[in-house]
C-alpha cells in the first residue's frame, strides 16, 4: 500500500528531488546554504520592522533595509551602529515625562514662595 502511494506521488515529487544531491556532503552543503539564506531573510525582516519603529524618515528606512539586503551580516552590524537609539514611542514617552516633571517643579516652586503681604492704604 505504501509502495503504491509512493509510486503515484513520485512524478509530483521528482522535479523537487532534483534540487537535492545524492552525495551526503553536497546535501549538507545545500542545507547550510538554505540555512544561511533563511538567516539573511530573517535579518532583512527584522531590520525592516525595527527601523519602521524607530524613525519616520523614508530615506533612512530604505537605506537601512537595502544595506542589510545587499550585505546580510556586515550590513546588519552596520545597521546596529546607524539606527536611532530609541523608538518613536520611547522618545514620545520621555518627552511626556520631561514635561510632567517640569510642570511639577514649577508648581512646587510656586508653592514654596512666601506670599507677599498686601498693605492696605487708608
Amino acid at each position: 500500500m505504501q509502495q503504491a502511494l509512493f509510486q503515484t506521488l513520485q512524478p509530483y515529487f521528482e522535479p523537487w528531488l532534483l534540487f537535492l544531491a545524492q552525495d551526503p556532503l553536497l546535501r549538507t552543503l545545500q542545507g547550510a546554504v538554505l540555512f544561511l539564506g533563511m538567516i539573511a531573510v530573517f535579518l532583512v525582516f527584522f531590520t525592516a520592522r525595527d527601523i519602521i519603529l524607530r524613525t519616520n524618515s523614508f530615506l533612512l528606512m530604505f537605506f537601512c533595509i537595502l544595506l542589510v539586503a545587499l550585505l546580510p551580516v556586515v550590513g546588519f552590524l552596520l545597521y546596529l551602529l546607524l539606527r536611532p537609539a530609541r523608538t518613536i514611542k520611547e522618545r514620545e514617552m520621555a518627552s511626556m515625562v520631561r514635561e510632567l516633571l517640569e510642570s511639577q517643579q514649577t508648581t512646587s516652586v510656586q508653592q514654596r514662595r512666601p506670599k507677599k503681604k498686601e498693605l492696605k492704604v487708608s
